[in-house]
């Protein structure tokens, strides 16, 4: 059964009331489907930060990690891998007899030539001469494994040249520099840590002397950590005399080329080499470079001519010279010419005949001045 049926304006009045009321369900569902969607899309951005910061943690984002300076750097020399010195293999040599000396040639010489020269040490030519060069090479092996200075190819020099070893005083130090070592009088020039030239010096002998520009002083060259600082090309003229080619590394104390290079100190201060090893020792080293001075300096008129005296450095080789202080050293210096004839000795003992010839004078050796 139907119910009363309403006037025409109220039936208006319903009609408006529920369409509002629709309205209103559509808004609220409207907004409710906006909310839903804002929630979703802020999970889903709360996800991928999650996400970010966890990639951001592993070690392989390249927004978080840095490319250093340390994998391109190159090695210092504070550097903890500082490469060994090459130590030189074994050589055979030839048997020297009775020794050999001034005057001697033959490939013998050229075999102890070539080995020396191998082992950095300057014998000149390999041309199977011994002359000046090849004495001094040979005083200079002598001198740094710690044997008696003669000069001479002899048996100790061939042992000593088959198991040859380098020693530097300062193996961690700067890959360039030198080193000058006193109690063996040798000054050795390092190129990368490894030895380009061994040669005889002749140090300051501790004698006191008047001259030069600090007036009367002792003959001292001191030890210590210094640098080249000063090079002149040619003879230098000073108050002291001349000096070929000197590269200063302590106030006016530099290593610089002579024609007298004894076996044993005898400068006033300076580092002496053989002239010709001062022609290219300034192309071998540069301003700036480490001089190491090593060893025993001379104390204050502590004057000593002769042999340094210390142990020999290895065994085999032949001990010092029993008279390590002779009063005419003349067998360990290199006479200017081959051919020069052995003067008159000045001071002969009285006690010897004169049909005796001193034994530390080989008759085939021309002793110098």
């Amino acid at each position: 059964m139907d119910g009363p049926e309403l006037p025409d304006d109220e039936a208006s009045r319903a009609d408006r009331l529920e369409q509002r009321r629709g309205q209103r369900r559509r808004r609220a569902l409207i907004a409710a489907a906006g909310i839903a969607s804002l929630l979703v899309a802020g999970g889903a951005f709360a996800l991928t930060e999650s996400r970010t910061s966890n990639a951001g943690a592993g070690p392989t984002t390249p927004t978080t990690v840095r490319p250093t300076t340390t994998v391109t750097r190159p090695p210092t020399t504070t550097t903890t891998t500082v490469p060994p010195v090459r130590q030189p293999a074994d050589a055979l040599l030839p048997d020297p007899g009775g020794g050999l000396g001034w005057g001697s040639s033959g490939p013998v010489i050229s075999a102890y030539e070539a080995r020396m020269k191998a082992l950095r040490f300057d014998p000149g030519p390999v041309d199977g001469e011994y002359d000046e060069r090849t004495f001094d090479a040979v005083v200079s092996v002598q001198k740094y494994v710690g044997q008696a200075r003669t000069g001479r190819i002899d048996k100790a020099l061939q042992w000593a040249l088959t198991k040859f070893r380098y020693s530097p005083a300062r193996p961690r130090r700067e890959g360039n520099r030198v080193e000058i070592d006193l109690d063996r009088q040798v000054l050795t020039v390092f190129q990368a840590w490894q030895p380009v030239l061994v040669t005889t010096t002749s140090t300051g002998n501790g004698d006191y002397f008047c001259g030069g520009v600090d007036g009367c002083q002792y003959a001292i060259t001191p030890t210590g950590d210094f640098r080249f600082y000063e090079f002149y090309r040619g003879w230098k003229e000073g108050k002291l005399g001349k000096m070929w080619n000197p590269v200063f590394f302590n106030g006016g104390i530099a290593v610089h080329g002579l024609a007298s290079v004894p076996s044993y100190p005898a400068s006033h201060g300076c580092a002496r080499i053989p002239i010709y090893v001062a022609d290219y020792f300034p192309d071998l080293v540069e301003l700036g470079e480490a001089v190491y001075v090593v060893g025993t300096p001379k104390t204050r008129g502590d004057r000593y001519v002769g042999p340094t005296r210390y142990a020999p450095s290895s065994p085999g080789t032949a001990a010092p010279d029993p008279t390590p202080t002779p009063t005419n050293p003349t067998p360990t210096t290199k006479p200017p010419t081959p051919t020069t004839k052995p003067p008159t000795p000045t001071t002969p003992p009285p006690t010897t005949p004169p049909t005796t010839t001193p034994p530390t004078v080989p008759p085939t050796t021309a002793p110098g001045p």
